[in-house]
C-alpha cells in the first residue's frame, strides 16, 4: 500500500474508507502524522532500541528522543529520591510520636494499677501492669509491681493450683524486672523468698548461681549472693553443698565475723539434728570445724554473744561424742567448758540489753 491504511486490498476500497473517515472527522487527523495515515502494526520504540523501518509502508521510522529528555529523567530521579527521603523522615517522626504516646499510656496504666493495688484489687492491678508492659516492654517498674500484686494473692505454703499460679506470676515478673535492673538487692531477696516458700530449691540455686556467674558484683555483693545460695541448699537439706558455698563466702570475706559464724552454726545444726546419719569421725570433724570458725568470729567482734553461745553448744556435742566412746574424763571436761561459755554468753547478753 502506498499512502493507504492497509498493506493489502484494492485501492478503491481504501479510497472509500478514507472518504468515510473524512465524513466522520471533518477536520484533518493531524495527530496521525504528516502522511495522514498510521501503521496499526507499529509499536513504541524504547530509547535504547534502534528504530525499525517498516518497508513498503511509506512510514518513516520513529527517531529516538533527543534533547532535554536525559535531563528530565535526572530531575525526576532526584525528585523521587527527595520524596523517598521525606517519606522516611515522616515515618521516623510518626514512629517517635507513637513511642511518646505509648509511653504516656504506659505510665497511666501503671498509675491505674497502683491505685487498684492500694485498694487490694491485686488481680485487676495485674491487668493494668501487663498492659503497661505491652505498650512499653522496657518499663521495669511495671514488672516489679505486678510481682507484688501476685504476692499479695499468694498464700505461703499453699499447694493449691491457684496459689501456685500466683507464685509463678510473682517469680516470672521478678525475673523480668531483674533482667532490666540486674543486681537490685531487694528484688533478689523477694525472689529468693518466693523460691523458698514454694520449695523450688533446685531452680533457685540454678538461677542465683547463673546470676553470680554473669553479674559484675563487688566483693560484698558476691558474698551476699553466696550466702543466698548456701541458704537455699541448707533449706533443701543438702548440707555438703551448703557448707561449700558458706566456705566460699568466708574465703572472700575473711574479716567478716558473720561469714565465719554462719559456718559454725551450720556445723552445730548438722551434728545436733542428724547425729545418726553421719559416722563418728565425721561428727568429730564437724564439731572441730565449727569451733574453729566460731573462735575466729569471736576474735573479730567484741562481745559476740551469739558466737559464744554456739561454742557452748558445740562443746556439749563434743561431750556427747566422748560419752559415746566411753571417755568420761573428756566428757566432764567438755561439759565444764560448755558451762563456762554458756555463762559468758549470758553475761554478754545482759550487758547489751542494758545499753539499749
Amino acid at each position: 500500500m502506498e499512502g493507504g491504511v492497509f498493506a493489502s486490498g484494492p485501492p478503491e476500497a481504501a479510497g472509500r474508507m478514507q472518504k468515510d473517515i473524512a465524513a466522520v472527522h471533518p477536520k484533518p487527523l493531524a495527530s496521525l502524522g504528516k502522511s495522514g495515515s498510521i501503521d496499526l502494526s507499529s509499536r513504541p520504540v524504547r530509547r535504547d532500541e534502534s528504530p525499525v523501518r517498516h518497508e513498503g509502508t511509506g512510514i518513516e521510522p520513529l527517531s529516538p528522543i533527543k534533547g532535554p529528555g536525559r535531563q528530565v529523567d535526572e530531575v525526576m530521579m532526584r525528585r523521587q529520591r527527595i520524596g523517598v527521603a521525606a517519606l522516611g523522615g515522616l515515618l521516623v517522626f510518626l514512629t517517635g510520636c507513637e513511642a511518646v504516646v505509648n509511653g504516656l499510656k504506659a505510665n497511666y496504666a501503671v498509675k491505674q494499677g497502683n491505685d487498684l493495688y492500694k485498694a487490694q484489687g491485686y488481680l485487676k492491678s495485674v491487668e493494668w501492669y501487663r498492659y503497661a508492659t505491652y505498650l512499653r516492654p522496657e518499663l521495669a517498674i511495671a514488672y516489679k509491681n505486678a510481682a507484688f500484686a501476685y504476692m499479695g494473692e499468694y498464700k505461703p505454703g499453699s499447694k493449691h493450683p491457684k496459689d501456685l499460679r500466683y507464685a509463678q506470676g510473682a517469680i516470672d515478673n521478678l525475673k523480668r524486672y531483674l533482667d532490666r535492673v540486674p543486681g537490685e538487692r531487694d528484688s533478689e531477696n523477694y525472689l529468693l523468698t518466693m523460691y523458698l516458700q514454694t520449695e523450688r530449691y533446685d531452680e533457685a540455686a540454678a538461677y542465683f548461681q547463673e546470676a553470680l556467674k554473669n553479674g559484675n558484683r563487688d566483693p560484698a555483693e558476691t558474698s551476699e549472693m553466696m550466702l543466698r545460695i548456701g541458704m537455699i541448699y541448707a533449706k533443701k537439706g543438702d548440707f555438703e553443698s551448703s557448707l561449700e558455698w558458706y566456705k566460699k563466702r568466708a574465703e572472700i570475706e575473711k574479716d567478716n565475723p558473720e561469714a565465719l559464724y554462719t559456718i559454725g552454726v551450720l556445723c552445730w545444726d548438722k551434728v545436733f539434728h542428724a547425729p545418726l546419719t553421719i559416722d563418728l569421725d565425721r561428727r568429730k570433724q564437724l564439731i572441730d570445724m565449727g569451733l574453729d570458725y566460731l573462735t575466729r568470729a569471736m576474735t573479730l567482734r567484741d562481745n559476740y554473744f551469739e558466737a559464744v553461745a554456739y561454742v557452748n553448744l558445740l562443746n556439749r556435742e563434743k561431750a556427747k561424742v566422748a560419752q559415746q566412746i566411753g571417755n568420761m574424763d573428756d566428757y566432764a571436761k567438755y561439759m565444764q567448758e560448755a558451762d563456762k561459755y554458756q555463762k559468758m554468753a549470758m553475761e554478754m547478753r545482759k550487758k547489751q540489753m542494758a545499753k539499749q
